[in-house]
Parts: C-alpha cells; structure tokens; sequence
C-alpha cells in the first residue's frame, strides 16, 4: 500500500514518466508523417514532461516543514509551479499558432495521414483520460494546486489529440489544410488552459482570499462565548492550507488564563469549521463606557501592582459626579509609603479614565499567605455547630442548613457554612442573606474568629 503521505509524489512521478514516452512517440510519428498537429501535439506533451517535472518538485518541497527561512511552510512552491507551468503553456500555443498560419498562407503543407499515426493518437487519448482521473483525485486528497493544474493539462491533451486525429481524417479524405486547422484548435485550446491556469495560480500567489472562507470564519469565530467582537479576519492559500489571522475583543479584565482558554475555545471551534485552516488569534481588550466597575477593574489591571481588587462601589452623587470606593490588596511585607505610593498612581488612573470622579477612597488590605496551617474540629466541637446551625434554622429565607465545618487556624476557629436557598432568589438577596447570618452568628459566638457562608440553590 502507497505511504499516504508519499502518495503524490508518487503520481506526480509516474505521471512524469508516461508523459515522456507519449512525448517521444508523438515527436517521431510527427516527423515521420510531417504532420504540425502532431507535432504540435509532441511540443504540448514535451512541455508537459517539464510541467509535470514542476509539479513533482513542487509536491516534494510543499511538504517540507516550516523552517528559520519559510515561516509558514512551503505551499506556495505549488503555487508558483502552476504559474510558470501556465506561461510555458501559452509560449506553446503562441508558437503552434503563428506555424499553423504560415502553412495555411503558404500553402505549403504535406502531411501523410497514415493509420498508425492516428492510432497513436487514440492511444494516447486513452492514456491520458486515465492520467487526467488519477492526478485530478491525487491533487484533491493532497490539497495540490500543482497536480490540479497537471490534471486540466490531461483534459486538454485529450481534447487537442481529438483535434489533431479529425484533422488527419480531414487529410485521408482530400483536405490538407485540416491539419494546419487542427493545430490551430490546439493551439486555442491549449491557450485556454494555460489562462485557467495562470488565473487561478496568481491568485493564490497574490493571497486572494478564497471565496466564503472569510464569511464562515468570522461566524465561527463569533459564535464563541466571551468574544464580544471580531475586529479583523484575513485569510490566505499556501498550497493546499489556508492561514488566516484574526483579531478579536474580549473585557477588558480578562486575566492571561482567561485569554488563553478563549484562544482555545477559537481554535477548537475553527478547526471544526473549517480543519485545514491555521489560525493565529490575537485578544485585544475592548471597553464598555458603560460598566464603570469592569473600567475601575482594568485601570487597575494596566496598572499593575495591585494583587486583588474587589468591592468596588460607583456611587453617583445628585450632581452626576461619581465617588469611588474599592478595596485593593498588596503584599503584607510591604512598607506603608510604597503602599500609599501605588494607592496614590490608582488614584490618578481613575480620575484619568473616569473624569466626573470626585472622590476615590481605596481601602489597602495586606495579601494572605499562601498556605494557612489549620485542622478540623468539627468532631470535637460538636455543640458549637449544633448552635451555629439553630441560628441558621431561625433564618427564614434558608430553607435548609446543608453543612457546618469549624477550622482551627492558630487556636481561633472558623466557620464555614453551607445553607440552602430557593433557586429563584436573585445572587444580590443571597449575599444579603450571607452577610446576615455571618453577623448574626460572630455576635452569639463571640470565639469564633470569621465565619464564612454560601449560599446554593436547591436542586429540584
């Protein structure tokens, strides 16, 4: 069995071969018969051998890897084989068509139009349908621009040698200018090939891009959650791959992790739409003027510095101005001055991205370590959550207490509690309810050191 990946050179090889003994045989028949559409026929099917030797380099070096030289591979050697194999092939049209003339002016045309001649004709029509199938289907499993150009080539030698073989026929039956005529057929046909060719080629070497590609491309990319929009898609061929690269907008405080799980969630739902596309995405932040708390959120993020930033409230005071409250952390070893040095830079940020701000007030808070030592008591303070939890029952939006857990961390205790909500309760009440039962529990439990509530909805 053919290695797969070895396969079109393979055809491009053998396609090499045949069209070299088909060349030789036309060539000898021609001169023998004195034929110009056969021998029309052979200068075609010599060019072809150089055309298909193209192609064979061609298919070799595409399948090369990137490299230090060639970013983005070497496809577009196909490209640029079946551009010069279109101009090696108007070159020929152009010669056939100016001798066809002058015979037909001169009248100097003597052609023996003998049976084996025509019988090579119509063997070489044979061999070259057959040629024509197996480069066609080659070139579309591979994705070859070169062994597609090679294939049209067959179809047109198969259309020229019908040309040339009515021509003789012509000859036998009292009309010697037939076979100027049929090399002129040849010769058009030939020329429309190479147009074809020449077409298509240079518009992959001018990274036009391919049609629909773009549009269906854009609407995969789209399609994912959290890409508010898709700024700009451009899409080239490189052989038989597409490359693209697109910019998209996210929010702007998207953390590197968050942009990096975007980036995948692009590129799995491309490669599902459309699989021999490389792409290269870029995520830019877009503002919404509108959310003031994701902008105070992303001037500090630009800023830099800060660890965490959380409970930012916009107040807007009767005069349209705007009063800015939020709490920001840095790391506990941290001298005060270098903390109020980057509590006063935030400052500045926000009034610059937010001018109708007429306060700004940053609460600083020290970093938790990273790990805190802490053991489970639950099991020995049992008393304890059996009062935690009546106080939760008392609770008339918790329809259930569904866990207590006390932590020992430094010989202070911590509550973590767990309390079932109906679903339908918006997040803003939970919290409320949250903040109420932490109270309401640190005050009967005086030893309690923090106490920690969820809220979760109720499963049907």
């Amino acid at each position: 069995m053919l290695d797969s990946s070895r396969r079109p050179q393979q055809v491009a090889l053998g396609s090499l071969l045949v069209g070299a003994v088909i060349c030789l045989a036309k060539l000898v028949v021609g001169i023998l018969t004195g034929s110009l559409g056969i021998i029309s026929e052979a200068a075609h099917s010599g060019l072809d051998v150089v055309a298909s030797a193209f192609a064979l380099v061609a298919v070799r070096t595409a399948r090369r890897p990137a490299d230090a030289e060639h970013l983005y591979g070497h496809g577009r050697v196909e490209n640029l084989a079946a551009y010069t194999e279109g101009i090696l092939l108007t070159l020929t049209a152009g010669g056939i068509a100016l001798e066809g003339i002058h015979r037909l002016l001169a009248n100097s045309a003597r052609v023996d139009a003998s049976y084996y001649a025509m019988g090579l004709l119509v063997a070489a029509m044979l061999v070259e349908g057959v040629r024509a199938v197996v480069l066609r289907w080659a070139g579309r499993a591979a994705g070859s621009d070169a062994l597609a150009a090679d294939a049209q080539n067959r179809v047109a030698d198969v259309l020229s040698s019908f040309g040339v073989l009515v021509g003789l026929v012509a000859v036998r039956l009292g009309y010697p200018w037939a076979d100027s005529v049929a090399a002129l057929l040849v010769a058009g046909l030939i020329g429309v090939t190479a147009i074809r060719i020449l077409r298509e080629a240079g518009d992959e070497l001018m990274d036009r891009a391919p049609t629909g590609v773009e549009a269906g491309l854009r609407k995969a990319i789209g399609e994912v959650h959290g890409v508010r929009e898709v700024r700009s898609v451009r899409v080239r061929r490189s052989g038989g791959r597409l490359l693209a690269d697109a910019r998209v907008s996210t929010r702007r405080t998207l953390s590197v992790e968050g942009a990096q799980t975007l980036t995948d969630q692009v590129q799995r739902a491309v490669s599902k739409e459309l699989p021999d596309l490389d792409l290269l995405l870029a995520v830019e932040g877009q503002p919404e003027q509108a959310n003031l708390v994701e902008r105070v959120h992303a001037t500090a993020d630009r800023l830099g510095g800060f660890k965490d930033i959380h409970n930012v409230t916009v107040e807007q005071e009767g005069d349209g101005s705007l009063h800015l409250t939020l709490h920001a952390k840095l790391p506990s070893k941290m001298p005060l001055d270098e903390a109020e040095e980057h509590s006063a830079n935030l400052e500045q940020e926000l009034r610059r991205e937010l001018p109708e701000a007429s306060r700004v007030d940053i609460h600083l808070e020290p970093l938790e370590p990273d790990v805190v030592a802490g053991r489970d008591v639950t099991a020995a303070r049992t008393e304890l959550a059996d009062r935690i939890r009546r106080i939760v029952a008392e609770q008339p939006e918790v329809l259930r207490c569904q866990d207590v857990e006390l932590s020992s961390r430094h010989g202070r205790i911590t509550a973590h509690v767990v309390v079932e909500m109906a679903p339908e309760v918006p997040l803003e009440q939970a919290h409320l309810v949250e903040d109420e039962l932490e109270r309401k529990i640190l005050l009967a439990e005086p030893e309690l050191e923090e106490v920690v509530t969820r809220a979760t909805a109720r499963s049907a």
